[in-house]
C-alpha cells in the first residue's frame, strides 16, 4: 500500500488559445480535477496499477469537498479527509495555454486546520510500504514519516518548495525529488548547480534524490552511485498540457520504486510517464496505463 498526506485542492482549468492582460478570451475546453502534489501522484500510481492507494488530507465542508473525495474514488484512491467546518476547500483557477501548453495557476487556500492523527491512522501508516508527503503541514508530515520510518516503510518528499523547516525531514525519507526551486532553496549556495544539490541531499541521508527540470529532464543520484546523471526527457512535438506534470513524475517514480526498479531506470520510467500524460487535457485521460508507458519506452 502506498499512502500520501499532504495539500488536496480542486483544480478549474480553463484551456485558452491566448490570453493577455486586462482582456477577454474564449476558452476552448474547460475541466474540473483533483489538483495537489501528493493526490495527484497517488492517482498515477493507481493507473499504474498493482498497488492501493490512500489519501490524508483536510479539505473544507463544501461540495468541492465532495467532488474530491468522488474524484480520487473514481481514480482508484482511497479518500481518507477531514472535513473542517466553517472553511473552504483549496482550489486553483488554472490557465492553459493552447499554443505549448504552458499553465498560469492562481491558488486559493484558507488556513485550513492540521490533521489531528488517530490510532486509526496509525494503524494505517504502519502498514504502508510508502508513503508520499508535501512537506505542507511540517509537523503533520514529520509525524506521519516518523510513524511509517519506525515501522520499517519508506518515505518520499515532494519538495516542490523548500520552506522554513522542512529540512528535518530529509533524514527520515528515502526518497527526495526536488523541483528546481525546492533544490535552490534547499541550498542556496549552489542555486543554479542541480548535481551539487543533488549531493547535498545524498549527504543529508536520503537513500535516493533528484531536481527536476521541467522540460530538460533530471538530474539524479542514489547512496549506491552517488555521482548525479542528467536523463534527458523524451522531446514530444505537441504538448498541450503540463498541468501537474511534476506530480505525474512523482507518482511515477514512487510507482516503480515501490514494484523494484533501480532508481535511474525508475525515473527514465517517469519521464515517459509524464512524455504520454502531457499530449492529452487533464489527468483522468492523460494519466497512461503501465502498458502504454512500457510500449513508449520499447519504441524509444
Amino acid at each position: 500500500m502506498i499512502a500520501g498526506f499532504g495539500l488536496i485542492n480542486k483544480d478549474f482549468i480553463a484551456v485558452v488559445p491566448s490570453w493577455e492582460h486586462d482582456t477577454k478570451v474564449r476558452a476552448t475546453h474547460y475541466f474540473e480535477q483533483v489538483g495537489g502534489p501528493v493526490p495527484v501522484a497517488l492517482t498515477v500510481v493507481a493507473k499504474l496499477g498493482g498497488l492501493s492507494c490512500v489519501h490524508l488530507g483536510v479539505v473544507g465542508d463544501d461540495r468541492d469537498a465532495d467532488d474530491l473525495g468522488r474524484y480520487l474514488d473514481e481514480q482508484g484512491v482511497s479518500p481518507d479527509l477531514f472535513r473542517a467546518p466553517g472553511v473552504l476547500t483549496s482550489r486553483s483557477l488554472v490557465l492553459l495555454d493552447s499554443r505549448d501548453g504552458s499553465r498560469t495557476l492562481a491558488n486559493y487556500a484558507e488556513e485550513l486546520p492540521a490533521l489531528s492523527f488517530t490510532d486509526a491512522h496509525a494503524e494505517l501508516l504502519s502498514q504502508v510500504s510508502l508513503l508520499h508527503i508535501d512537506g505542507r503541514d511540517l509537523a503533520g508530515a514529520l509525524h506521519a514519516a516518523s510513524l511509517v520510518k519506525a515501522a520499517g516503510g519508506a518515505v518520499s518528499l515532494d519538495l516542490g518548495t523548500m520552506r522554513p523547516g522542512r529540512e528535518a525531514l530529509f533524514p527520515l525519507c528515502e526518497i527526495v525529488l526536488a523541483s528546481k526551486g525546492g533544490g535552490a532553496g534547499a541550498f542556496p549556495q549552489h542555486a543554479d548547480d542541480p548535481a551539487a544539490q543533488v549531493r547535498g541531499f545524498l549527504d543529508a541521508g536520503v537513500k535516493v534524490a533528484g531536481v527536476t527540470l521541467a522540460e530538460k529532464g533530471v538530474m539524479i543520484a542514489t547512496q549506491e552511485q552517488p555521482e548525479p546523471v542528467f536523463l534527458p526527457a523524451f522531446p514530444i512535438e505537441r504538448v498541450v498540457d503540463t498541468c501537474g506534470a511534476g506530480d505525474v513524475f512523482h507518482g511515477a517514480f514512487c510507482w516503480a520504486h515501490t514494484t523494484g526498479m533501480p532508481a535511474h531506470q525508475a525515473a527514465n520510467f517517469a519521464q515517459a510517464t509524464v512524455a504520454l500524460r502531457i499530449q492529452q487535457y487533464g489527468n483522468r485521460a492523460g494519466i497512461p496505463t503501465r502498458e502504454a508507458v512500457e510500449a513508449f519506452l520499447s519504441s524509444r
